[in-house]
């Protein structure tokens, strides 16, 4: 496997047993072969070739395979996430779409199929082979909503769900390619108010013969999987408090601490300063209530924490 380091900050939170949290980085499977079982299902299309995602060699972007989404205009799988009505909940993965393609990707209010069938949140992209590098998520609480991607190359795709006060008051965020999509507090409704059952899943779709995408390198966590390309990460006797923090955010080590970053849960950096110090102190009093990765170097060796702000 090529080397690539990702930090999944994950705890556990059964809300369903069965799928609690997971990572996949499609290593596990046969090259060539459907994937069913486990967190992979399907939309009730009996699963097998033509209906579940697919085992390939042609893209990976680590290791040797991904998950593989053709123009059938059958396929149609799904990522079941346990259907979760109470709690925080994140996933992150990639995407690979090349040019003159399209793909589909929705959340799901609930696995197996719902009767309701809540019809919010499909994720197109280059919809109808139309618009390269351009994307739309339609039917959300703010309308529908426009993004860029890039074509012929690996891009990230981040949603988080605070379900904390049950899902009747659910709120989302989303982040495509490292761009905020969809910001944080976002009721998780359609454009109607209207709530879903639950977090059920993600669906995979062939929408149409021009429909050609791979995913890989999943994660599926009750804390935010943060996706950081960094060389690595040593732990240090490292403290960040108060956390949450309403307004100075005070960090002490062991050691020098030489950099420290701020990035949102998306991975998109805001704030970048140089140190030379054992301690020292972050004014966060303008920065918007929300969760927050704290990357602080030392040395050799970096450390992430996650803040809450208040």
């Amino acid at each position: 496997m090529k080397y690539f380091y990702s930090l999944f900050v994950l705890f556990v939170l059964c809300t369903a047993p069965m799928i609690a949290q997971f990572t996949d980085d499609m290593e596990s499977y046969t090259d060539g072969q459907p994937i069913s079982g486990g967190h992979w299902t399907d939309w009730g299309c009996g699963g097998g070739a033509g209906c579940a995602i697919m085992s390939t060699s042609e893209q990976a972007r680590t290791g040797l395979l991904s998950g593989y989404i053709p123009g059938d205009t059958t396929t149609d799988a799904v990522l079941d996430l346990g259907n979760k009505i109470f709690g925080t909940w994140s996933i992150s993965f990639f995407m690979y779409i090349p040019s003159n393609k399209e793909a589909y990707i929705k959340t799901l209010e609930c696995v197996p199929i719902c009767a309701s069938d809540w019809q919010a949140n499909h994720i197109l992209f280059n919809e109808n082979n139309t618009n390269p590098g351009v994307g739309t998520i339609y039917n959300t609480a703010l309308g529908d909503i426009n993004f860029t991607f890039p074509h012929d190359q690996w891009f990230s795709i981040i949603m988080y769900w605070d379900i904390s006060a049950g899902i009747q008051n659910a709120t989302w965020e989303a982040g495509i390619d490292s761009n905020l999509i969809v910001p944080a507090g976002t009721p998780y409704t359609d454009d109607t108010g209207t709530y879903p059952l639950g977090l059920g899943g993600i669906e995979f779709f062939s929408i149409s013969p021009n429909n050609h995408y791979y995913v890989d390198d999943f994660c599926f966590s009750d804390s935010p999987c943060l996706i950081l390309n960094t060389n690595e990460t040593n732990q240090s006797e490292f403290t960040a408090s108060p956390n949450p923090v309403h307004h100075i955010l005070k960090l002490s080590a062991n050691n020098t601490i030489s950099a420290i970053r701020i990035f949102t849960i998306t991975g998109q950096q805001l704030f970048s300063t140089e140190n030379n110090t054992t301690a020292t102190s972050i004014d966060m009093s303008h920065y918007a209530s929300g969760i927050y990765f704290v990357k602080v170097s030392m040395g050799t060796s970096e450390e992430i924490v996650k803040i809450i702000k208040q």
